[in-house]
């Protein structure tokens, strides 16, 4: 016998015994296939479902009835960059293999033609001028570096990654520190981890959603609001509109890109309302994507990542014959800036994918995929963004709306010398001024709060500062419930009945808009107070 090194022999024996506990588990490559193109199309059917309400609803969820969706509608999902970014990734893999760097990855993204925005577009511009991921996505080049990108273009990376949450994580984090870092980055993981785990669960889709959570380190924020998320579920096991309420006065704090609008692209406040529509809509699609689009904000990229997450879980041969019967007559049909069409996507995905499985220690026999069990587990934890309030400082921060009134936040309002807390100015000793932000967004005030017991009405006392007509209008959990026309510098006293809802908790917001004969409204408020 040769007289190998004892440090050799520990490592061997080390390896042999590793090597002997390996587990696999089996997925059919029928089924693999079946699930596969279930995700894609419950993407292009979620895109469609909610792109008429793309950011026409932020701060407010939708209440009103939704538009019927027939599958003609899947012709507009080839133009819609929920589907065509992931699959420029999908392209750079199968030139790069799946050993792709950070750079080669970052390269081919820079290579793109389409229009971007926020993170994605910082992102490209960053590699552009030289500044290579992960460090184009950090917040020190990249200020969007929390918000929803990754998180709409991950669906792949669960897609060709089925069971194989380190695989994910490991493709993820390449694609993903392009744009986005921290949270940003996460919100990828939690959502490409729930495809990932719904390869091996048939109808169980509470499963997937914690199963996705357990791919985020705990003392991510992501992390806690969407375990917010999954306890007011089940605390309000049957309505949403809780949930969302809760979600909305704990975790929208206007600490992002667009301080003063009611646009939030953050990635953890959309994908709670993905986790809402996974939820609360209990396995039916239809439900899942109606309340995820009724959630507001990124309306489309919200239910294509819950309907791709539902239809994979089911399949696309369960998928009823409504969703899918114009399929067929666009199956040839390329996605724009991409060379995939609906059936060389499919291909594409399955190739990939079992690279992805041979890369992991996994084979393919007889049609069967073998494939090494990998726990969700989280990844290393990244530096948390310390500075982010600094930098996005609302338009009027909440220690100075307090000084006009503890009970009440600005949740709109446009930056400006005219906008604030004043003292003494307009014939009154404490004002608040506001005025509504760019592009038809109101400015709005809330309260949220417990209403006294027997009280009757809430007072407004409030003036208009520039002399021109505004609208006032008054939400009780989100209802509108009184419209009046402030139209001078007097102040004026409006009344509101708030008996119906005296010792309960609703939500009250007061917009201000500008009226058609108005381009612009500054309102001020005086003392608003119940009686």
């Amino acid at each position: 016998m040769k007289n190998y090194p004892i440090l050799f022999i520990l490592i061997l024996l080390s390896y042999t015994t590793s090597a002997q506990t390996i587990e696999f588990k089996e997925l059919p490559k029928e089924k693999y296939i079946d699930k596969c193109k279930g995700a894609w199309l419950g993407q292009m059917i979620g895109v469609t479902f909610g792109d008429k309400y793309e950011f026409r609803s932020n701060g407010i969820p939708i209440l009103e009835p939704l538009d019927e969706w027939t599958s003609e509608a899947l012709k507009r999902s080839f133009e819609q960059d929920d589907l065509y970014v992931e699959m420029t990734f999908l392209e750079a893999i199968e030139k790069h293999g799946i050993n792709i760097s950070f750079e080669q990855a970052g390269k081919t993204f820079a290579d793109s033609k389409y229009p971007l925005w926020h993170a994605n577009k910082a992102g490209r511009n960053n590699v552009r001028n030289g500044i290579m991921p992960p460090l184009s996505g950090h917040p020190r080049f990249n200020p969007h570096a929390d918000d929803i990108d990754f998180q709409i273009e991950s669906d792949l990376f669960g897609i060709i990654t089925p069971g194989l949450f380190k695989e994910m994580q490991q493709l993820g984090e390449v694609f993903g520190s392009i744009m986005n870092y921290g949270d940003g980055l996460y919100a990828g993981y939690f959502i490409a981890g729930m495809y990932s785990s719904a390869f091996f669960i048939e109808d169980d889709i509470e499963k997937i959603v914690h199963l996705g959570l357990s791919c985020l380190p705990p003392e991510s924020n992501y992390r806690k609001c969407i375990e917010d998320v999954i306890a007011s579920y089940h605390k309000h096991p049957d309505d949403w509109l809780e949930t969302w309420k809760f979600i909305e006065h704990k975790w929208q704090d206007d600490i992002d890109c667009e301080p003063g609008n009611l646009v939030n692209i953050d990635a953890k406040i959309n994908g709670a309302y993905v986790a809402i529509g996974l939820l609360y809509g209990k396995g039916d699609l239809k439900k899942t994507l109606e309340i995820s689009t009724r959630c507001g904000q990124d309306a489309d990229c919200n239910p294509s990542s819950a309907g791709g997450i539902l239809c994979c879980m089911k399949g696309f041969s369960a998928l009823e014959p409504s969703w899918k019967d114009y399929l067929p007559n666009i199956a040839d049909k390329k996605f724009i800036f991409t060379n995939y069409s609906w059936n060389t996507l499919i291909d594409a995905s399955v190739r990939v994918t079992e690279q992805v499985i041979k890369r992991a220690g996994g084979t393919i026999e007889n049609g069967i995929y073998k494939i090494p069990i990998q726990e969700a587990s989280p990844p290393p934890t990244l530096e948390q963004w310390k500075n982010k309030h600094e930098i996005f400082l609302p338009p009027i921060p909440k220690e100075i709306v307090s000084k006009w009134n503890p009970l009440w936040k600005v949740k709109s309002c446009k930056k400006s010398n005219d906008t604030g807390v004043f003292p003494n100015k307009f014939d009154r000793d404490n004002i608040l001024i506001i005025t509504p932000p760019e592009g038809g967004i109101p400015a709005l005030i809330e309260y949220y709060s417990e209403t006294p017991i027997n009280a009757k009405q809430l007072l407004i006392e409030t003036c208009s500062i520039n002399n021109k007509p505004s609208l006032l209008r008054i939400r009780v959990d989100y209802h509108v419930v009184q419209e009046q026309t402030i139209t001078d510098t007097q102040w004026t006293k409006i009344s509101f009945n708030i008996e119906k809802w005296s010792g309960t908790l609703p939500t009250i917001t007061i917009e201000i808009l500008p009226t058609e004969n108005n381009d612009i409204a500054i309102v001020g408020f005086g003392n608003i107070v119940f009686q």
